[in-house]
């Protein structure tokens, strides 16, 4: 996805926000996405490892995480589902200096989940959270809908940034229509 096509107007998420009510609870969740599809009764949930790539982040990604204008970023993107639901897509950007050290392992999560990693370390800050409504005249929306082999006429995203042993990325959560069924 070219990098100028996901300059979004992100929201702060706060009591303004009008959510709809079945996404509610899961956009402010702050907690592993993983763990709650478990406790809402999904078995096995899965990460499809969709593309992982060095590339240019979007503009307002580089502002988010301190990034110099031409300064690449390890970019991964997964598809989260279980027993044919699909109930997010999700992209990370690692800035170099973050997969220094332990930290290098992030490089290497394949199919498994961030959150496998992340929620494990007590050392873990998560950012509050952004959020928009990607809609139709989008182009990250079609890209969504093609990445994930689904139709929607929109989708909620939140966007937060974790600070790991003092380094950062930023995750980009993109709830997909199947969710609304938990």
């Amino acid at each position: 996805m070219h990098p100028k096509n996901l300059e979004l107007k992100w929201q702060c998420l706060s009591a303004e926000n009008t959510l709809p009510v079945p996404l509610g609870h899961w956009i402010s969740h702050a907690g592993s996405f993983m763990e709650r599809l478990r406790r809402h009764g999904v078995e096995s949930p899965q990460v499809q490892l969709l593309r992982q790539t060095w590339q240019l982040p979007a503009l307002n990604e580089k502002r988010a995480l301190g990034l110099t204008t031409r300064a690449y970023a390890l970019i991964r993107e997964v598809l989260i589902y279980s027993k044919g639901k699909k109930w997010m897509y999700a992209r990370t950007v690692f800035p170099r200096k973050t997969l220094t050290g332990k930290q290098l392992c992030l490089a290497r999560l394949k199919n498994r989940s961030l959150g496998s990693v992340l929620f494990k370390d007590p050392t873990i800050q998560r950012s509050s959270f952004d959020v928009i409504c990607l809609s139709e005249t989008m182009p990250f929306h079609h890209y969504i809908l093609q990445q994930a082999h689904i139709q929607a006429d929109q989708l909620w995203a939140r966007r937060s940034q974790f600070m790991l042993h003092q380094k950062p990325l930023l995750l980009t959560e993109v709830f997909l229509p199947d969710i609304q069924t938990l």
